[in-house]
């Protein structure tokens, strides 16, 4: 084969090729392969992307005329000027003396954000740590209004507030369902972080959930999210991307106080809960058993006959609290309360503290008396936990 021959037979391959290549291309678009750019974004793509910057929008415009600024005040009296008057000392002598006039004036004691979540009775839901102090509230809605706000009730052990300002035609967030969000989700927090920055929205997405033992409240259950959180956003709505709240945002987790990607809310499925029992009656009542508990050792686990991972020790129990009054004895090992097994790190507190005040709970223990360790089983009646119990500290 000489030399033109096969250069000819080389061209015709190539050809071949290039004509199947041409064709499978063809035949992908007709079939719904999205068609290539010069500069490699596809149309489909670029819908998807406007259809996404839109659910975000969407969602924005939905929350932000619900979420309001917040700033507690207080009266401090302070010195409006001076009055002189003459006077004689004890020895006779006419002296000039200073004396101040004072006047009452308000001083913040915290701002914050907050949303309102009933527009008929105008109730809005925000943190007990922006409200803490406070004597007098403002109020300041997305279109500017100013509303004088009271204070409904507060309930620090969840960090949870109600405030109410008078409903004029008042716009009302939806609330969503915190048990049905999913780690990876994505969500919107909005707020007025560092006070004077209204209506700022931030995005990112569910990091974790079930997040306790943070030791910012005594019941903890926190949504974390790497949504930017920051000084003045406590309060504000986490929320998904229907526009509806699913958390209340409440920390940051950060070693040089500002924004580090770590930020927890409250999940709103426990916030509604609270909320609802402030309004009712301004206070949270909550069920009061008057023990401590902690681990069991794995020695005695082993000489009680415990499964792994169940029960819980009596370490304290106090006098004349529900749990003496019923014969609870420090030493005794719990493993169930109610219909509830109790199992290591199972929070008993938050399970009795969801019960009424009066209510008779049956406790299953295990004692060790006679040398061995028996059954028995207590009926209790638990009484009202007291309003510093465990109160969190640093607040």
């Amino acid at each position: 084969m000489t030399a033109s021959e096969k250069a000819l037979h080389r061209t015709i391959f190539l050809a071949v090729i290039v004509g199947v290549v041409v064709g499978v291309m063809v035949t992908k678009c007709l079939n719904g392969w999205p068609l290539v750019r010069a500069d490699g974004e596809s149309e489909q793509g670029k819908q998807r992307l406007s259809e996404q910057a839109e659910t975000f929008r969407e969602a924005a415009s939905s929350i932000s005329p619900t979420v309001v600024a917040i700033t507690a005040l207080k009266k401090i009296r302070v010195v409006e000027s001076y009055a002189y008057e003459k006077q004689r000392d004890r020895y006779g002598i006419t002296r000039l003396y200073r004396f101040p006039k004072f006047k009452e004036s308000l001083e913040p004691t915290g701002i914050g954000s907050g949303f309102i979540f009933d527009s008929k009775q105008g109730y809005v839901m925000t943190n007990d740590h922006v409200i803490s102090g406070g004597e007098e509230f403002i109020v300041k809605l997305g279109d500017k209004r100013e509303l004088s706000a009271k204070l409904v009730g507060a309930d620090p052990q969840t960090d949870v507030a109600v405030l109410k300002v008078e409903p004029d035609t008042l716009p009302e967030a939806v609330l969503g369902d915190s048990n049905a969000v999913a780690v990876g989700d994505w969500v919107i927090a909005v707020g007025n972080p560092f006070g004077f920055l209204e209506q700022t929205v931030t995005a990112g997405i569910i990091s974790a959930k079930g997040r306790k033992g943070l030791h910012l409240n005594n019941y903890e259950d926190f949504l974390q999210t790497d949504a930017a959180i920051n000084k003045g956003n406590s309060g504000g709505p986490l929320v998904d991307l229907n526009g509806q709240v699913i958390g209340i945002n409440t920390a940051v987790f950060s070693e040089n106080q500002g924004y580090q990607g770590i930020g927890f809310a409250i999940p709103i499925n426990q916030a509604r809960e609270i909320a609802a029992k402030l309004v009712q009656g301004g206070e949270v009542r909550r069920g009061w058993m008057g023990v401590s508990l902690q681990g069991v050792h794995p020695e005695k686990a082993q000489a009680a006959g415990l499964a792994v991972g169940t029960g819980l020790e009596v370490r304290e129990v106090y006098m004349r609290g529900p749990a003496y009054q019923a014969g609870i004895w420090l030493g005794d090992i719990v493993v169930k309360v109610g219909d509830r097994e109790i199992k290591v790190g199972g929070e008993v507190g938050n399970l009795v503290a969801d019960m009424d005040p009066g209510e008779k709970v049956k406790i299953k223990i295990l004692r060790f008396q006679d040398m061995q360790y028996s059954e028995k089983e207590i009926e209790l009646t638990l009484g009202l936990q007291p309003k510093d119990w465990q109160l969190k500290k640093g607040k």
